[in-house]
């Protein structure tokens, strides 16, 4: 087994019995940080997420975030294997995907990666240094890549922070790292 996924498998394992009343909590102080920075506060157009259980939850921060910001969520081109970014206007502009994460509908317009001025990135587990560790597919890293003037702001709980990722050269490090 390949060190990243010795990681991804302890780490998961660690956010999975983080009790579901302090993931929410976790959650709230994770996002309080983030609406405290000043590149939230001056970016109109951020990419974000939709977490899914047991990752850090987004829906009440996006209900927020969608009413003063421009958002746009991902929607994954299976055959292509990347991410397409896309405006949402509230949550009712969301269906299931292939993976059974909420994405935008057909109907919501795409941004091109070089319009976005902040990026908001789930991941299984982080370094200190900005180095991210996700799911194993790639998608993130690949879309990253096109977006090299955007802050890239990874959220995590505490328990997904480890001591040194093992980067290979097609990572993309985060630029900062929110935690609870």
């Amino acid at each position: 087994m390949s060190a990243k996924n010795s990681f991804r498998r302890m780490v998961l394992e660690k956010r999975k019995n983080i009790p579901a009343v302090s993931r929410r909590a976790k959650s709230k102080k994770i996002f309080k940080r983030l609406i405290q920075t000043s590149v939230f506060q001056r970016s109109a157009h951020i990419a974000f997420y939709c977490g899914i259980t047991p990752e850090v939850s987004t829906q009440s921060f996006l209900k927020a975030a969608l009413k003063d910001k421009k958002i746009y969520l991902p929607r994954v081109q299976l055959r292509k294997k990347r991410l397409q970014f896309h405006r949402v206007r509230s949550l009712g502009d969301l269906r299931r995907g292939p993976y059974g994460i909420l994405e935008p509908k057909p109907s919501c317009a795409a941004i091109p990666a070089k319009r976005l001025e902040l990026i908001i990135v789930p991941g299984v587990a982080f370094d200190r240094k900005g180095g991210r560790l996700g799911r194993g597919a790639g998608y993130y890293d690949r879309f990253l890549k096109k977006a090299k003037q955007a802050v890239k702001v990874g959220l995590c709980f505490r328990e997904q922070i480890v001591k040194k990722i093992p980067m290979k050269h097609h990572d993309v490090r985060m630029d900062r790292i929110i935690t609870d």
